[in-house]
Parts: structure tokens; sequence; C-alpha cells
């Protein structure tokens, strides 16, 4: 969801999470076709009756307390989670996610596709009759238009990279580089700009040949650069959500000509001007954003399907856990954020337990525990998602978060995790055990790998660090900060073993679960040297995105749900995308990890491509880029009076229309 920050899991835990997902291996696809007839919404799974005496407040409101708020809620440039809840129940896709099926896919504004033969070309019947919020009437021309603009909004630090390898190729992640194929203008507005205007034409009218409409069949095409098998997956989420264009014009977006394209690309949601404001045709509209305060959303009462059963939705900011927990008590919220060190406050509430049955791939029917408690609880459900630590290779001079910004004990030289020693001394000071015994208590499990369980290149048996201050030590000593060819712990002149250092580690304010993973790190560093000091600082969620997007963070902590499940979908953000742009790592690594990158999801054979991704991980595991923590199962909660909940992982969020109240 993005899948980049705030996950708010179908259910009740938060945390921030880059959501995000790539591609798949690409595949020739046979010809298939949604018929019109299936039915375009995804079915809630039904629930026993509520027992007497567990009633909410309001039936025609939910409320929803949680940490953090949106970046943005442009569908083409969100990509957390926060901003994709919002957007996932404001606007609406082509294609939907059928119930809890995070694989299976039902119309939604598309009424039918067809795939040709080869793989390559889709054509989506556009649902006829349906109108966005503030009265247009959706048309082929604003899906076409939709998929143009995000394409040509591009940049490193949105989901667009998602659809421009399926449509330019593989390995081609931004419209930048069918301007400059040698990469020089990522995330440079004022170098697309200045590029020639011959390219800079050519690259727009390639994408508009790719996406054609047809307004007098009521059809959409799209031709792709390869067949790409997860295609459908990747536009049935938010940044597949379909726009006005001429609401969009109307209000400074990019007004469809290939020769001003290049004015709208990159553009930092604090300056999007749909970062604050939304018109979809989805079940609910956005009646007002007070940002810092809440987010609520009001039914749509002429939504093209039969409206939705709530009447309004309130999310509401609430950072400190107390006063969330306080209102779940007092039933004044009906879901909040729930880190899971704080679960057994939440766990004496349970009534009833619903168990994740994995050979179905569904939950079991619940099971009642107590009919005086009001909540029931889902457990057992594998993640597709993890927080994970990313230490920067090069941090930017503008950050105030390196000290003296020197090899003086009262701070770090901006180079300072590109020495591997120092890299593989913070791995074997993070201790697993405790993390996942004081945080999930139990309910979580190392990550040996990048890639998830099931996935080719999973490896259960690689290579992993394990807490080891022994190790810690060693590796703190064998590093050579002040590049004099001697390492530290043998240096008569002094070096990080001697001179001691202070960073500040950043999470993002009132996750207390990353807040943990840093205070855990920073003590088990303290304890091999005392004159290492890690200060943990949390930012407001907007606060912290533009630090880690402007490189300025040491390391921090965050985190990755996967829309695909398939190993390019982690591999990419974490060794050459998103994440790997946020640490700055060096052009000759990326250049490796690519290689190998690109040769695995070119291969169709599963067990050709598990090989190719062994040595991926072998090479991870060398240079430690990123310190793998751990993937939980689910534990999340919702009211016994609560009906309609689906729980799919890939979800960025609730989907309210299927919710009800009683």
């Amino acid at each position: 969801m993005r899948k980049i920050f705030f996950i708010l899991s179908t259910l009740v835990v938060l945390s921030m999470i880059l959501s995000a997902c790539a591609p798949q291996t690409p595949t020739a696809a046979p010809v298939t076709q949604a018929p019109a007839t299936q039915a375009p919404a995804t079915e809630a799974p039904t629930q026993e009756p509520t027992p007497a005496g567990f009633k909410s407040k309001d039936p025609t409101t939910l409320v929803v307390a949680v940490f953090g708020e949106p970046e943005t809620l442009d569908p083409a440039l969100a990509y957390e989670t926060a901003g994709g809840e919002i957007i996932q129940n404001v606007y609406e896709p082509l294609i939907f996610y059928k119930g809890d099926q995070p694989g299976e896919f039902v119309p939604m504004l598309a009424e039918s596709w067809t795939i040709s033969e080869d793989g390559t070309t889709y054509t989506f019947k556009i649902r006829k009759g349906v109108k966005f919020h503030e009265g247009g009437d959706l048309t082929p021309e604003d899906v076409a238009y939709t998929f143009q603009r995000g394409l040509l909004f591009g940049g490193t630090h949105g989901p667009q990279w998602l659809l421009a390898e399926p449509f330019f190729g593989t390995g081609i992640d931004d419209i930048s580089l069918l301007v400059d194929p040698e990469g020089n203008l990522y995330d440079d507005r004022e170098g697309i700009k200045a590029a020639d205007p011959e390219k800079l034409k050519a690259a727009c009218q390639k994408v508009k040949d790719a996406i054609v409409a047809d307004n007098d069949n009521w059809t959409v095409t799209m031709k792709l650069a390869q067949p790409w098998g997860p295609f459908l997956a990747t536009i049935a989420q938010t940044w597949g959500s379909v726009m006005d264009k001429e609401w969009v014009i109307e209000h400074g977006g990019w007004d469809g000509s290939c020769d001003t394209w290049q004015n709208y690309y990159a553009i930092p949601s604090e300056e999007d001007p749909f970062t604050p404001i939304a018109n979809g045709t989805g079940p609910f509209k956005l009646d007002h954003w007070t940002q810092g305060q809440e987010i609520v959303l009001v039914r749509n009462e002429n939504y093209w399907r039969e409206p939705a059963k709530l009447q309004r939705v309130v999310i509401k900011k609430v950072d400190e856990w107390g006063t969330r927990f306080a209102m779940l008590q007092a039933g004044d919220a009906d879901f909040v954020a729930v880190p899971p060190e704080n679960r057994p406050q939440v766990d004496e509430m349970v009534g009833e337990r619903c168990e994740f049955d994995l050979q179905a791939n569904t939950y079991k029917p619940c099971v009642e525990t107590d009919p005086n408690k009001p909540l029931r609880l889902y457990v057992g459900q594998p993640g597709v998602t993890r927080t994970d630590i990313f230490l920067n290779f090069n941090i930017a001079e503008t950050s105030n978060y390196v000290g003296s910004g020197k090899l003086d004990g009262n701070g770090i030289p901006r180079d300072f995790f590109s020495d591997v020693h120092i890299r593989k001394a913070f791995a074997y000071c993070f201790d697993w055990k405790t993390y996942i015994d004081d945080v999930f208590r139990g309910e979580a499990v190392q990550s040996p790998v990048i890639p998830l369980v099931g996935m080719p290149g999973y490896e259960p048996d690689a290579p992993k660090y394990s807490f080891d201050k022994a190790k810690c030590e060693q590796e703190f000593k064998l590093a050579d900060l002040d590049k004099d060819g001697i390492p530290a712990g043998e240096d008569p002149e002094g070096d990080v073993w001697t001179t001691g250092f202070r960073l500040q580690a950043l999470y993002n304010q009132g996750n207390t679960t990353r807040q943990t993973i840093s205070e855990i790190l920073a003590s088990n560093i303290n304890s091999v040297n005392d004159k290492f000091i890690i200060e943990t600082v949390g930012l407001p969620w907007p606060a912290f995105l533009r630090t880690i997007r402007s490189k300025a963070a040491p390391y921090f902590v965050s985190g990755w749900l996967e829309d695909i499940h398939d190993p390019h979908n982690w591999y990419v953000p974490y060794l050459i995308g998103t994440y790997a742009s946020r640490q700055n790592l060096p052009s000759d690594l990326k250049a490796q990890f690519k290689e190998l990158i690109n040769k695995g999801v070119a291969e169709t054979d599963p067990a050709k491509r598990h090989e190719i991704y062994k040595q991926l991980n072998a090479l991870f595991y060398e240079n430690v880029p990123t310190i793998l923590l751990a993937v939980a199962t689910s534990h999340a909660y919702e009211p016994r009076y609560v009906e309609g909940v689906i729980r799919n992982p890939l979800f960025p969020g609730f989907y309210y229309y299927t919710i009800s109240k009683k």
C-alpha cells in the first residue's frame, strides 16, 4: 500500500510501512475475460450474531483512532498506507480484489477485460453511468488520462515504477529514463524541464500510444512492452485509482499536452495540489481533513452501487497509546491502533477468537471464549509486511542528526555506514529474541533473507546475523573510519573504537514498535562501548518521511508492505529502488544487485530463478546494507458488534464499504 509506510492492518495493528508493489516474473497470459455479470464488489465474510449487550454508541458512524496521517491523497504519488486507505475508499480502480484473496480480482470501474494471446495487450470495457463525487461523468478518456498522468508524474518517491516496468520494459522504472537512459534525471525536476524538447515529446507520445481511450466503444486499451503476469494485481492497487480529467486540470494538474508534462514531473507532496483534496467515484467522499487531528469520510449517496452501510467514518489522530486504549474501553473508538507490546492489555477484552487455517488460506469460524467480553481476536495469518533497519551510506549535508558530523566522539562522519564493518557491528548488536518476545510475544520469526516464505529466493537456512556482542565488538575494532589503513582496534592515532560516536536514530511518533527497535539496538551498542551513543528521536510522520526521503537520517526504522507476493516486490525496493535511494547505496553495489534482479525477474523457471536469488542473498548478506528483522503473524482485534470487515492482507487499511455496526 505500498506500499510505503503507514499500515493499518485491516483489523487494528498499525505500523508505518513503505508500501509498495513490484512486478512478478513476466509470463504469457491466456486470453481471459471477467464477465459483466460477475459481482463488482468484494464480499465480506459472515459472522455469528452479535451477543446481546455489545452495542455501538452510534451504529451509523465508525470511529478509528490511529497514530500518524497521510502524506498525500494524490493516487499518482501516494505510496504509504495511511493515504492509501483513504484513496481506497474515495477513489476506485478498474478492477479490485475479490474478498480476502490477494490474487483474485473482480470488475470495478471496468465491466470486463480481455488479454491478448501474447499477454501484452489488455482491453478494458469501461462501466457506464458512474459519476465522480463532484458531478462529472466517468469516461474512457478519464481512465486513459489517469494512467498517462501517473506514468508522466514519475519519480522514485511514488508508486509509478510499478507501472513503468510493464509499459517500458524490465529495469526501466521511471519516465525520465526515456529522456536520459543513463539515469541522470531521476527526480531531477529542473533537469527534466531543461531536457531536449524532442526527447520530452517522444517520451510523452510513447506513453499516449501505450494507453488509448476509445470513447465510442467505451474501452481503454493498454499495450505492454512485454508479457507481465502480475499486471492486473498492479493496477488493482490505489495507484490504479481513476481521476476526473477535467477536475484534475481545473485544479492545477497536467493539462494532457505532451508540451507540458515535464512541468509536472516528480512533484513533492507539499507542492501537489491534490494532496489535501479528493474527487473519486468510491463509496465514500472526503468530507474534510484537518491535518494533525482527523479525517472524516461521508457516505456517497449517489454511489453507482448500493450505498455503504455506514454513514460516516472518522479517523482520529491520537499518538498516545493510553488515550487510544481509554477510547477503546469507553466505546469512543471502534478500532484503535494497538502496538504489539500493548496487546496484553487488549487481550483482556477478548471474548471471541478466530484462528487462521493455513491449508484453507482463510480464517476458521470464530469461537466464543467469554460471553461477557467485547472484542473479537484474529490470529495466525502470515504477514506480508516487515519492519527493518535501513543504514544510510552517505548522509545528506542537510542532516541535523549526525552531531558534529565528524569522528570526534560528538557525532559521526557522513559516510559512517559506508564502512562494512560498522554495518556488520550494528547487525551483530541487534537482539532478535528480545524484539520478538517483548514486542510480538513470540508471534514472529527472524527473516534470514529479503523475500518471504514460499517465494523463489527464500532460504530458511541461509546465513543470517544473530545477537553476538563479541562479534559486534570485533567488527567495530575492524572498522577504519579515518581511512588510514589501520583497523580501529589497533590504531594508535585513534579511530571509532577509542573516540566513540554519537548519532540520532529516527522513528515516526506514536510507533512504539519502531521506537523499541532503536532502543534495543542503542542499548546493546552502548553496552559494547560506553562511548557509543545512539539517541532515539520521534518525528511526526510527514517530517519523518521528508527526512528519510532527503537522505538525512543516519539510519531509520521503516517497513515494507507487499502488493504482489513475489520476490521482485521485495528485492527492487530494498536493493535498487525506494529504500536503496534513501540509503544512498553506492552505484557499483546497486549495479551488482540490479544485474541479478533483472536476471531473476526474466527467468520463468522457478528453480532457476531460485538459484539466481541465492546469489543475490549471498551478496546482500556480505554487504548488509539493511538489518532484516522479523515477520509477524496476525494478532488483530475488532468489536463483536462490527460485521463485514474484509481481511485482505494487501489492503492499505480498512475497506469501509462492506463494514456495518450493530
